[in-house]
Formats: C-alpha cells, structure tokens, sequence
C-alpha cells in the first residue's frame, strides 16, 4: 500500500468514528426533547447509524 492509500484509510477511520461519536451524542440527547418527537429522533439516528456502519464494510 502506498503512503496516499494508507492516509485515506487513516482518514476513513477517523470520518466514521466522528459520525459514531456524533449519533453517541444525539442518543444521550433524546430524553431533553419531548416525548412526541422521540420516535422521529430515533428514526433519524437509525439512519445514521446503518450509513455509518455501512461505510465501514464499504457497503
């Protein structure tokens, strides 16, 4: 592997532990939101969380 192709891996990485670490936060985040906005929330960070997961294997 070339040094470009090891620093974009590096790279990739580091995208896909920010997004973790994002929808983390937005988890945590839910109960100060009214209770009849939670299932919208947790349908959004659902998605989330399958596009960052599946970037992961490349999917």
């Amino acid at each position: 592997m070339n040094d470009f192709n090891a620093q974009s891996a590096d790279d990739s990485v580091a995208a896909e532990t920010i997004s973790v670490e994002a929808i983390k936060a937005r988890i945590a985040d839910i109960s100060s939101k009214p209770l009849s906005e939670h299932s919208d929330e947790f349908e959004a960070i659902h998605a989330q969380l399958q596009k960052a997961l599946s970037g992961i294997d490349g999917l």
